[in-house]
């Protein structure tokens, strides 16, 4: 299983970080691939809860989001949220008896997945951005590693049990550890106005948001009755089970960077 997970690594690292190194349409196209893969997994999770979401209404107003991030560099989240509910507000009328569970949960993969997804092309459009958007890949990874083999080697004890049975203390810790290692380490050379202290902040709420990312996605498994969200990855699970630290990791660092690079200058 190790073997197969490195496999796959090896290939789809260098693909992700030579699209967000090209940026443009190339990186935009990959993104709005992952955003529609995610949305997909999300919907058969609601649907293993008994859920009927309104799929084409989510992944259209999913995949906005994105394109508007990218083509408005900063409207986030009216473009994508307008399509969103203007595609409801259609189904809605011609299938008046809805559910509103059904409703919410249509919306909530749609913001979820493309509304943090669409933090991606933001961060490219940064000044700097292929060098920031790297940044905040490898600290991804290095958190999603650190936690993984700290938690293998010394985690005994379980914080969240019945949330995530297999996250501990020794992997979240490990993990911010490492992630603290990367960002001062490549800090410097990738966003030389941050000082150390500043790179440290950001080291530390990326790794928080990462965790905090993995468990929300693995709350949705475990509601679901699934072990992964998918199979497209072999060793891995799905889109969102790679991605779901990823997803909060990147508009914490938009937000983080929008803030105080500017004083920095």
């Amino acid at each position: 299983m190790l073997g197969t997970r490195i496999l796959v690594a090896l290939v789809g690292i260098p693909l992700l970080l030579g699209a967000a190194y090209l940026g443009g349409w190339w990186f935009l196209l990959l993104v709005i691939l992952v955003a529609f893969t995610g949305l997909v997994e999300f919907y058969h999770l609601a649907a293993c809860l008994k859920l009927k979401p309104l799929v084409p209404a989510g992944i259209i107003g999913g995949l906005m989001f994105v394109l508007a991030a990218y083509l408005n560099k900063g409207m986030v989240a009216w473009p994508g949220a307008g399509l969103t509910v203007g595609m409801l507000l259609l189904f809605l009328t011609l299938f008046p008896r809805v559910a509103a569970a059904d409703v919410a949960i249509t919306l909530l993969g749609s913001w979820y997945v493309g509304g943090l997804l669409a933090y991606l092309p933001l961060l490219r459009l940064l000044p700097g951005g292929a060098a920031i958007l790297i940044l905040t890949f490898l600290m991804t990874w290095a958190n999603d590693t650190g936690a993984y083999f700290c938690g293998r080697i010394f985690g005994r004890r379980h914080p969240w049990p019945s949330l995530s049975p297999g996250k501990t203390w020794a992997g979240a810790i490990g993990g911010l550890l490492v992630t603290l290692v990367m960002a001062e380490v490549l800090g410097p050379l990738i966003l030389p106005a941050l000082n150390s202290w500043l790179l440290a902040g950001l080291a530390i709420l990326s790794a928080i948001a990462a965790q905090a990312g993995d468990l929300i996605e693995s709350g949705f498994k475990r509601q679901a009755g699934v072990k992964d969200s998918g199979w497209l990855l072999p060793g891995h699970g799905g889109i969102l089970d790679r991605f779901d630290s990823l997803l909060l990791v990147a508009p914490v660092v938009y937000y983080y960077l929008v803030f105080f690079l500017p004083k920095m200058e």
